[in-house]
């Protein structure tokens, strides 16, 4: 029978899944460390029980052998004094500046010199500690110099203006002693310090107040010699003399310019006017206009007017007598307009002449008090320099004066601050004492110590191991395995908490059961995939042997079958046929081995379980040939199988020992993976993978089988709830 024309399949590639939240991505790896510590429970208790031990075993030797005594000298860093008047210090220092300074306090005690005068003091070399630089009765003093520099400890507590030194040794009496010794040797170096930067200081303003009065005493000198030598008594009168004229010259000045500048534009406008360039005023032609001559051929004109206008009452405009008056009147008017132009600039050459007469007038007398301004401004000058000197001079006399009173105030403050308590850098807030109690061993610091350690140690370990492991044994492996879509994840035995026994069947068996759900989740999710993409057949595959395949095909098959759809699962794996056993129905005498060979038609070889499954074996082993799986009979009897049935299992080989299950892959129209967890590697598995989707079949997914100890949380939450969930008899 022709196989079923298959309906065209589009080959979608799924998506990896993204890391749960918890997990971590390292180099292509998902690893959940909550998972992996709870996986791991017993050897980290035992990594902590042994950690205590050795904790306790370690603080009893060291209390016998090696006990350490501590102390520490507190300093306080004061705040800086303004003046000697100031009551109380004020400290304006931010947390970063005593930052700062104590940083740079600590680097002056720990410094070889301040180390190297401490242990110069008579009471370090009577300490126990000091016993052991002693050589042949000579201390040597650079060994303990530099052992010294490694005991001690300094330190800043972060808000406070404090800084501490430490120092820990075996003998009791001997902390007090040592960091005495430090404290006073700091403190002498301050005292040095502060010294040294005083009389520096007192040396450079006495040698600035002597300067000061020397200056003075020259300036006082010079100003009698310059008040003698130039008559500064009447020199105010002639200053205030010359001030006056100046001030009515440049009155007279103001006066003359503008003059001149009226009279210059009064020329110029004159001037344009005679050559044409601008118009007469109309108080100009009025002015002409009362010329006598211009008053009688004005009148003239209008008696020709009137009699004009008379004679065109009577006459048209083109009679003679009207045209004789109208030429007569043209003519007189001419000959007034002449004459009035001739007067007009008769007027405005005599103006013009005028006013340039009274231009050079002006001119004159402007330079004339310019020059008398001139003198009197250079007079004045000299007096005024003479008295601009003079209270130069008092100014620097002013001025230095004043330098020294504050010099001498602050030399003053200078000595009144150095003997006053507060004024003090450092002070020590607490000396050393005797302590009261070891600084080592302390069971409480030693113990957990020695605890995480060994904890810290064996939980590397284990993530080491945990990261070096590429087999794939957890759901979240998957999410970093490009096309690894994970369609169920079935539980092992151990952690199916209703407590199945065999798997075989679970789904028909044990239907409450937690590894049942699991498979028909599973289910529900291939029949969705297969429906999408209008598969009927199917083949499931692994790539290791002892994967489980089989077990999966029947309880897929059986749940998909418990949904009313007609299922058959056929073995096609011809190697190590299970599916009989599998699905708990007794072995068929013949099987799809037989139906290849042409032995026996396909519908004999069909067995049917009681829970409407039907299952075709692999056959007699003789007829177990891999080859005739490539054939046209094989194809065809799928084909037939596709026609009777909703779908179609086929239970292949692994991927790896066998080529079978990729050529079968090419027949079917879909493939599934099957990873048992622990049993493959993410590289055979991506490989696997990456083959199937350039098969012809659509790679659906993958179903990852009996994954043991998924306390990471997820997945074990959800078998909990499926178990409490079920209803119980």
């Amino acid at each position: 029978m022709p196989p079923e024309a298959s309906k065209p399949k589009t080959k979608t590639k799924p998506k990896p899944a993204a890391p749960r939240g918890g997990a971590a991505a390292i180099g292509g790896k998902v690893i959940d460390p909550l998972r992996i510590a709870r996986q791991n429970v017993v050897p980290l208790v035992v990594a902590g029980v042994a950690g205590l031990v050795v904790g306790v075993i370690f603080y009893v030797v060291a209390l016998l052998f090696f006990p350490k005594w501590g102390g520490q000298v507190v300093f306080e860093i004061s705040p800086e004094l303004s003046t000697a008047d100031d009551i109380l210090s004020n400290d304006r220092r931010t947390a970063d500046m005593v930052t700062r300074l104590a940083r740079t306090e600590m680097s002056r005690l720990m410094s070889p010199d301040v180390l190297r005068n401490a242990l110069q003091k008579r009471d370090i070399r009577s300490t126990k500690w000091s016993e052991q630089f002693v050589e042949k009765g000579t201390f040597n003093a650079n060994e303990a110099l530099v052992v010294l520099e490694d005991e001690l400890g300094t330190s800043h507590p972060r808000d406070t203006n404090t800084f501490k030194a430490s120092w820990s040794g075996t003998s009791r009496n001997d902390v007090p002693v040592i960091l005495t010794a430090v404290q006073q040797a700091y403190l002498d170096a301050l005292t040095g310090l502060s010294d040294s930067k005083y009389n520096s200081n007192l040396k450079t303003f006495s040698d600035q107040l002597r300067e000061l009065e020397d200056q003075i005493l020259y300036l006082e000198t010079d100003k009698q010699n310059f008040v003698r030598e130039n008559n500064i008594t009447s020199l105010n009168e002639a200053v205030n003399e010359r001030n006056d004229k100046i001030e009515s010259l440049n009155r007279q000045l103001a006066e003359t310019r503008q003059n001149a500048q009226l009279l210059a534009s009064r020329v110029s406008q004159l001037r344009s006017k005679i050559d044409g360039q601008l118009d007469p005023t109309e108080e100009e032609v009025r002015t002409a206009e009362q010329e006598p001559v211009l008053r009688n051929l004005k009148t003239l004109i209008h008696d020709y007017r009137v009699q004009l206008g008379s004679e065109r009452a009577r006459f048209s405009d083109d009679h003679p007598t009207v045209r004789r008056l109208q030429r007569q009147l043209t003519s007189v008017e001419g000959e007034y307009d002449t004459a009035l132009n001739e007067v007009i600039q008769r007027n405005l050459t005599a103006s013009y002449k005028e006013s340039t007469d009274s231009l050079s007038s002006q001119e004159s007398l402007l330079e004339q008090l310019e020059a008398d301004h001139a003198e009197t401004t250079t007079s004045l000058r000299d007096y005024a320099s003479a008295l601009g000197s003079l209270q130069s001079l008092d100014r620097r006399l002013d001025t230095a004066m004043e330098d020294r009173d504050e010099l001498s105030r602050l030399i003053a403050n200078l000595n009144q601050v150095r003997v006053r308590a507060d004024a003090a850098k450092v002070t020590v807030m607490q000396t050393a004492t005797l302590p009261k109690e070891r600084s080592f061993p302390k069971i409480e610091v030693v113990v957990p110590a020695c605890m995480f350690v060994c904890v810290g140690l064996v939980a590397g370990i284990i993530f080491v191991r945990e990261f070096l492991d590429n087999r794939l044994k957890y759901p979240s492996d998957f999410a970093a395995l490009p096309g690894a879509r994970l369609l169920g994840v079935i539980p092992d035995i151990s952690d199916d908490p209703t407590g199945v026994q065999e798997t075989e069947m679970v789904v028909r068996d044990e239907p409450d059961s937690v590894i049942a759900e699991t498979y028909r989740q599973a289910a529900s999710r291939v029949v969705k995939d297969l429906e999408a993409s209008g598969s009927k057949s199917l083949l499931l595959m692994s790539g290791m042997p002892e994967a489980g395949t089989t077990t999966i095909a029947a309880n897929l098959a059986a749940s998909i079958a418990a949904t009313g759809r007609k299922v058959i699962v056929v073995d096609a794996n011809f190697r190590r046929p299970r599916l009989e056993s599998a699905a708990l129905v007794s072995p068929a005498r013949q099987g799809l081995g037989d139906v290849l060979s042409g032995e026996a038609p396909v519908e004999s070889v069909i067995v049917s379980t009681p829970d409407s499954l039907d299952i075709i074996g692999a056959g007699s082993e003789q007829n177990r040939v891999f080859e005739k799986l490539n054939t046209r009979t094989f194809d065809e009897t799928l084909g037939r199988l596709k026609q009777d049935y909703d779908m179609v299992l086929i239970d292949g080989p692994p991927g790896v020992v066998s080529g079978d299950a990729l050529m079968l892959a090419s027949k079917c129209d879909s493939a599934l993976l099957v990873v048992r967890s622990g049993s493959e590697e993410r590289g055979l598995v991506g490989r696997l993978i990456n083959q199937l989707g350039q098969m012809e079949a659509s790679f659906i997914g993958v179903i990852f089988n009996r994954p043991r100890n998924t306390a990471g949380g997820y997945f074990k939450k959800n078998f909990l709830t499926m178990a409490n969930y079920t209803p119980k008899d």
